[in-house]
């Protein structure tokens, strides 16, 4: 940890002067930053990492590297422990309650490796520790070697029991890369002690240079081997290039990460669910159908109405491409999927919807069809962890409408803490002037606690679209490029 932070801040020198001075200001008149003004530095677009700096090194004698945990089942009892190695070595967890006891041993298939053009990834494992007990910190060791090369140390916390009045705090970040931003925004996650990540996808920037992956994941190990993810897939892990004979979408996402897909009785790997501590977290996929009737839509369905809100209170969606958007940045290439499926979000009181996609920050107040409706979700884009592509800075909405709570281009990242079954907070803080300050802050109640106050909705019997669509054909034009047949 000390080496990474130590990193940190020489990326701040080295990657300071090209910054810009701004003025922020919230316009919600429930935040707690109300009328406050903020002056502070706004990064430029920023390079990624070189290849030569220190974090971004493989394992010298071929090791274990970039570690990462996922959920493992649905109810949170099992965590799966992810990694790369380019020697030969056991696909083995020891693990325990105690340090460098490890007396419990866990053995996952073999490792296998995936190409990619010319690119041939490393031997990559996947081992899923089971039947662990709640809110108990557990010690690993990845392999059984006595040569230290061949082994790897980490430990880890898993989730609280669920139940209505479990306390919880997540990470939640997008779009993250791997710049000297990134490595920032990375640093600033660290300090929120999140006891999860939420990801929203967009995760190495790789785009079809596949060595990017690995650096990522070894930039992301000092956090990743200690802070389970739940995550959703982005287009930039698509990765399909016809012209190279590369048809198959997410290969270099799917193989590295682990999601418990079965669990949840979906289709495949790429939408799932699981339940962690008060909390039912729906992963859906923007770059899958969500036309009514295929796949993707009646799991969604299904999954929404199995949910025990007596013992898991709250639901949250994560999502890539945002539903709501007033960024000039991908505008509208939610609103196909939004149209199909905001109807379920409404009828079942989802809590929140996160996004990324859009390399800023964006809140809006509870919505249902541009409407405000308190038993609605809040909807929050938070695509800015810092990749190299620089913050979205362009409006297509002018002024900012109502309806759009916060807005602001700048890089950062947020967390969730739940406190009961009735109430919680989001914050959202901003890389500012290479510090995390919290620039917005909202409160949530939960909707199921006030579900007897609101009407079922009728099911919309034809799309409902952005009241400042210029034409249909706007529509078209957006989300043609958004909605694929993967």
């Amino acid at each position: 940890m000390e080496k990474l932070l130590s990193f940190l801040v020489l990326c701040i020198v080295l990657h300071a002067g090209n910054d810009k001075q701004v003025k922020s200001q919230s316009l919600d008149p429930n935040s707690p930053y109300a009328g406050v003004e903020t002056e502070y530095t706004r990064p430029d677009a920023d390079l990624d990492m070189h290849l030569d700096e220190p974090i971004l090194a493989p394992n010298p004698r071929g090791g274990p590297e970039q570690v990462f945990l996922t959920i493992g089942d649905r109810t949170g009892t099992a965590i799966t422990v992810s990694w790369s190695s380019n020697k030969t070595m056991e696909t083995l967890v020891l693990y325990s309650k105690e340090s460098k006891k490890y007396d419990l041993l866990a053995k996952g298939d073999e490792p296998k490796r995936y190409t990619y053009m010319d690119y041939t990834s490393g031997l990559l494992h996947h081992v899923t520790l089971s039947n662990l007990e709640y809110n108990t910190k557990y010690y690993y060791k990845i392999g059984s070697s006595n040569e230290e090369f061949l082994t790897f140390y980490g430990d880890f916390t898993t989730p609280p029991a669920p139940g209505p009045d479990t306390a919880i705090k997540f990470t939640i970040v997008g779009d993250l890369g791997q710049t000297y931003s990134s490595n920032t925004t990375l640093g600033h996650m660290m300090e929120s002690e999140g006891q999860y990540l939420l990801n929203m996808g967009d995760f190495s920037y790789a785009d079809d240079y596949q060595p990017r992956w690995d650096t990522w994941g070894r930039m992301m190990t000092p956090y990743s081997s200690k802070v389970p993810f739940v995550f959703t897939y982005g287009n930039h892990e698509i990765e399909y290039k016809e012209s190279a004979n590369e048809r198959e979408p997410f290969v270099a996402a799917t193989h590295r990460f682990a999601t418990p897909w079965k669990s949840s009785r979906s289709q495949g790997p790429l939408f799932y669910s699981v339940e962690i501590g008060p909390v039912h977290i729906v992963a859906l996929n923007s770059y899958v159908s969500l036309a009514k009737y295929t796949p993707q839509y009646k799991w969604l369905e299904a999954d929404l109405s199995r949910v025990n809100r007596a013992i898991t209170p709250w639901v949250v969606i994560i999502t890539h491409a945002p539903w709501y958007n007033t960024y000039n940045a991908h505008y509208l290439e939610g609103e196909v999927m939004r149209n199909a499926v905001e109807y379920f979000a409404r009828k079942y009181h989802v809590d929140a919807i996160y996004s990324g996609h859009v390399h800023s920050y964006e809140r809006f107040k509870r919505l249902y069809f541009y409407e405000e409706d308190n038993c609605a979700p809040v909807y929050v884009t938070i695509g800015d962890g810092g990749n190299r592509e620089g913050p979205a800075t362009a409006f297509k909405v002018t002024p900012q409408p109502p309806y759009s709570a916060f807005r602001e281009p700048s890089f950062g990242h947020g967390t969730l803490e739940i406190f009961n079954k009735t109430t919680a907070v989001f914050k959202w803080h901003r890389n500012q002037d290479e510090e995390a300050v919290t620039a917005d802050v909202f409160y949530l109640t939960n909707v199921h606690s006030i579900s007897k106050n609101c009407p079922q909705p009728s099911e919309p019997l034809q799309p409902h679209y952005s009241p400042h669509l210029l034409s249909k054909r706007e529509i078209g034009v957006h989300c043609d490029q958004h909605v694929s047949s993967f």
